[in-house]
């Protein structure tokens, strides 16, 4: 490999790291950024010509060090391959190179440098980041493609302050500026409570909060898996809100999931239908290869004929083409004819708005029970994919000189519990959880329990930075704390928990544990007068 530079701010960056936490080598400091940013999901435009700065600290042509005196250079060739998912040029990898390396030395510098004081705080934080990068080795069911350069969206630049309800002890407004990366490094929520705790009002009311604070530049959408339906409080809402209600029983979704298939060539195209056919197989078990194999062959010939025109197939014109398929084979009706046939006859409508972007409209999404639970998360996992997809050909937010993050839209998850509780469901929920934090994309997840984040394969919790405990059936103080981190004083988190107790139907009660513990009398949106 050649000699590689960083950018002149990043000059003290490697110079910082290596003397603060005593590497003997600097390339130490340079191998950990370019990882980091890789683990991070980070993508650049491979054929941008715009000149690099190259005014840093220079690194050898032995950067990437060996291993049993043979070059680590084939194994980052392989990584930067993947990543990309294209063969890259030597100097396509030369480039990509330094793009990571200074971008994982910006990011480190925030991470590290300005908010961890501590002498052995790179030691948490790496081993957090080898973590990450452990797990996400392990994803096969969700496949993201980005080609050409990524896209800029607009997003919400201007601080967002929250106020979750008032400090049950003193009155005093509780509020969090939730966007300010000095005290929130991830902008995830995660709320736990029984029926009727509030958490769903609790969430209506941030919402709203939100759209008002960003002159509605902030969208949303909002998962309903109990279907509540248009009562008059719903109605209140989306009006102050200006979103748009979508009931699948009154009528089909206008939107279609296939739509972030790429047309323009026949790989992409390809890739875009196994990788389809891969998450609707991952919503039940009983899809075996033989299903799987018949919906592929269906699609593609769905796509062959509608990409002359440029067109899309609905997802009605793949379930019928895949009942004839069925019927010519003589296959007898199965879990994928039924998931299918449901999705595209009464989910999403045929004749869908090509337009219809869920990412550009606030939404609220109610999935009655009357059409059972499969294809209720079905539906859902068809659509966080979509937006899974979507945000991750979106280049990164860059943080202000006020250090905000700025934020471009909020997925909420009412009934989370119903996706963590399946295993492939819950990695797209883990996905979206570490790929769109650098996107602006907050995730709002709401459970019945503490114990639904806590999975076997993956602790949600270590993803969340802003986690509210409602009234749960188990106060215990070390469950609350494995949601709710460790407080400075245990005793003043086990008076904060007593509140949970006193919740009826006129106040509901929380805690959060954010410098210390502290009950909160939280907001309720049906109390808001508008």
């Amino acid at each position: 490999m050649k000699k590689i530079k960083t950018s002149e701010v990043n000059r003290n960056t490697v110079l910082n790291f290596t003397k603060k936490f005593d590497f003997r080598d600097d390339r130490t400091v340079g191998q950990i950024a370019i990882a980091y940013s890789i683990q991070l999901n980070t993508h650049f435009d491979v054929d941008n010509d715009k000149p690099c700065d190259n005014n840093g600290k220079e690194y050898p042509e032995s950067f990437l060090g060996e291993i049993n005196r043979y070059s680590n250079d084939v194994v980052y060739h392989a990584i930067l391959n993947q990543h990309y998912n294209r063969k890259l040029t030597e100097e396509q990898i030369q480039k990509l190179l330094k793009l990571h390396l200074d971008h994982g030395l910006e990011t480190l510098q925030r991470t590290v440098l300005q908010t961890n004081k501590g002498k052995n705080a790179h030691i948490d934080f790496l081993l957090n980041v080898m973590e990450r990068g452990l797990v996400l080795l392990d994803f096969p069911k969700t496949k993201i493609r980005t080609n050409g350069p990524l896209k800029n969206a607009n997003s919400f630049e201007g601080r967002l302050k929250v106020e979750l309800g008032k400090d049950a002890k003193t009155g005093e407004k509780v509020v969090l500026d939730i966007n300010d990366e000095n005290q929130f490094d991830s902008q995830h929520f995660a709320v736990a409570g029984m029926n009727g705790s509030g958490k769903t009002e609790l969430v209506k009311d941030i919402l709203f909060q939100l759209r008002q604070q960003s002159q509605e530049k902030l969208n949303f959408i909002f998962f309903d898996y109990k279907g509540e339906g248009k009562s008059s409080k719903l109605k209140k809402f989306l009006e102050a809100t200006n979103s748009e209600f979508v009931d699948i029983r009154e009528r089909p979704f206008l939107f279609n999931p296939l739509r972030n298939i790429n047309i323009s060539n026949d790989r992409d195209r390809t890739f875009g239908i196994k990788a389809f056919k891969d998450t609707v197989a991952s919503i039940d078990s009983r899809i075996g290869v033989k299903q799987q194999n018949c919906l592929e062959n269906v699609m593609r010939k769905c796509f062959e004929k509608t990409a002359k025109t440029g067109d899309y197939p609905s997802l009605r014109d793949v379930s019928e083409a895949l009942s004839e398929y069925y019927d010519e084979s003589k296959m007898k009706p199965d879990t994928l004819s039924s998931i299918m046939s449901e999705l595209g006859g009464e989910i999403f409508a045929t004749d869908f708005d090509p337009n219809y972007k869920l990412q550009e409209k606030s939404l609220y999404i109610n999935l009655p029970t009357s059409l059972g639970d499969t294809v209720r998360q079905a539906a859902v996992f068809l659509m966080l994919n979509y937006l899974l997809n979507e945000f991750t050909s979106y280049n990164d937010v860059v943080t202000t000189k006020e250090r905000l993050k700025p934020i471009r839209y909020v997925i909420v998850i009412d009934e989370a519990h119903a996706y963590l509780s399946n295993k492939n469901m819950s990695k797209v929920l883990e996905n979206l959880l570490r790929m769109v934090r650098s996107k602006g994309v907050i995730i709002m997840m709401l459970t019945q329990g503490i114990e639904e984040y806590k999975r076997k394969e993956f602790d949600f919790t270590s993803q969340i930075k802003i986690p509210i405990l409602l009234n749960v059936q188990n106060k215990d103080v070390k469950v609350a704390r494995s949601l709710l981190g460790t407080p400075k004083n245990e005793a003043v988190l086990k008076s904060a928990l007593t509140f949970l107790g006193k919740n009826d139907d006129d106040k509901k009660f929380g805690v959060i544990n954010v410098n210390d513990p502290t009950p909160i009398e939280i907001n309720q949106f049906w109390k808001r007068t508008i």
